[in-house]
Order: structure tokens, then C-alpha cells, then sequence
């Protein structure tokens, strides 16, 4: 009996040096797997918008839904997150010369996906800058009336092409999870729609 006792022991003891350095290793790939899973996730993600007035020849109401979600910090100070935003404007001009009056509306969709550069001045002040690039569609209509012969015409036309977004701003934080702030925007259209309008806005950010 003690033979056997001896023998199982030392078959034993092998296999249990071995399995505690595995059982150690095993916890790296855990933590790694744990990363990655991170790296993935939404967290941080912010929804919200904007209410502005949208200028050049033609000018009108701007409105916008953001999707904001951090990417990475480029310093301790500065950080890096992704936007995507959707809008809508509504620009008009009204013009009148020697009895003929011109009448111009256009209404336009944009999607605009952009990288957003965040530097905190403190705890809840922070400053921003936007820089994108994406597609607008417009939709123009023109009527011209002339008042001395009681004659209107009027026309549409659509037209899709590219659009940049320049912008700087600030964020107030009232809480952990909203965010109130401003923002003056650069839009230069591409294309057959000739506008390069500025845009003066404000607009919050809700954490999710």
C-alpha cells in the first residue's frame, strides 16, 4: 500500500508543478480579451444637435442631429472623437427690380461624417474644432412674377454633390451627462449649388 501511495504521488506531482505556472499565464490572455472587448464599445457615446441661421446669398434656418463618440486622446489635453450629423436647411431670397420680383427657396439634406479635435479649459468648460467632409441635396426653387403684366414662372431643380464642414465652438457641462454650447460653422457647397455660407448655432449634447 505504501508503494502505490508513493507511486501516485510522484505521477501526481508533475502534473500539478505544471497546471499552476498554466494557471498563471491563463490570466494575460483574460485581460487582453477584456481590452478588446473595450476597445469595441460605445461608451462615452453623445446624441444631440444644433438650432442655427445659415447665411449667404441665400440665407434661412439650419438644424442638425449629431452622433458623437470618443476615438482616442492625442495628448493628455487634446482629444480625438467622431462625428456623424444629419441636416436640414431651409434658405430663401426675395428680390425685386423695375416690376419683375424673384422668388428663391431651397431646401437641403446633408449627412456630413467629421472628425471633432476637444481641448478641457477645466472642469466644465471645453473648446472644439470640427473639419469634415460629406454630401448635401438640394432641392431650388425659383418663381419669377412680373407685376406691370401679371406673368409668373416658375421652375425647379435638384442637385447633389459634395460639402465641407470648418467649425469652432465651446461646451458647457451642467452635469456628468449634458452638455450645452455654440458653435460658428464654415460650409462650403461644391457643385451647381454656389454657396458658401457661415453658420451661427447653438445646441446640446446628452451622454447615453
Amino acid at each position: 500500500m505504501k508503494i502505490r501511495t508513493l507511486l501516485a504521488v510522484a505521477l501526481l506531482a508533475p502534473a500539478v508543478a505544471l497546471a499552476a505556472p498554466a494557471s498563471k499565464g491563463a490570466k494575460p490572455p483574460a485581460k487582453e480579451a477584456a481590452v478588446e472587448g473595450s476597445q469595441g464599445s460605445t461608451d462615452g457615446l453623445s446624441l444631440g444637435g444644433f438650432l442655427g441661421y445659415e447665411t449667404d446669398s441665400l440665407a434661412g434656418v439650419s438644424l442638425r442631429v449629431d452622433g458623437e463618440l470618443p476615438f482616442r486622446e492625442l495628448s493628455p489635453q487634446l482629444k480625438l472623437s467622431w462625428v456623424g450629423s444629419i441636416g436640414y436647411s431651409r434658405l430663401t431670397k426675395d428680390v425685386s427690380f423695375f416690376g419683375i420680383g424673384l422668388s428663391t427657396t431651397a431646401n437641403i439634406l446633408k449627412v456630413i461624417p467629421s472628425a471633432r479635435f476637444t481641448l478641457p479649459i477645466n472642469s466644465e468648460l471645453s473648446v472644439f474644432g470640427d473639419a469634415g467632409l460629406g454630401l448635401y441635396y438640394a432641392r431650388v426653387s425659383s418663381e419669377t412674377f412680373d407685376i406691370f403684366l401679371g406673368e409668373k414662372v416658375s421652375g425647379t431643380d435638384s442637385r447633389v454633390s459634395l460639402l465641407m464642414r470648418l467649425g469652432v465652438g465651446g461646451w458647457y457641462a451642467v452635469n456628468p451627462k449634458l452638455r450645452v454650447g455654440a458653435m460658428l460653422e464654415f460650409d462650403p457647397y461644391f457643385g451647381d449649388f454656389d454657396q458658401n455660407t457661415f453658420i451661427f448655432q447653438i445646441g446640446a449634447m446628452f451622454g447615453m
